[in-house]
């Protein structure tokens, strides 16, 4: 019998596969917000490399790391 993290799993999946106008809306969100995770890391990566004052750059790279923990392929580890 699946475990109900399978079935779940398996209902995303069909819902977003489907092609209705709620699965197409549903996948534009999730586009958008890997977009703005995106450049928002962009954005900690660059004031981690370039900010002038050292606790800013301490605090951008502390930031971006704690973001880059949410990615189950990154090593937790600075």
């Amino acid at each position: 019998m699946p475990t109900r993290t399978t079935r779940t799993a398996t209902a995303a999946a069909a819902f977003l596969l489907v092609p209705t106008t709620a699965s197409r809306t549903a996948l534009v969100y999730v586009g958008l917000a890997l977009l703005l995770l995106l450049a928002l890391a962009a954005v900690l990566a660059f004031g981690a490399a370039y900010a002038p004052n050292p606790a800013r750059r301490t605090a951008a790279r502390r930031t971006l790391h704690l973001l880059l923990c949410l990615a189950p392929w990154y090593p937790d580890r600075p």
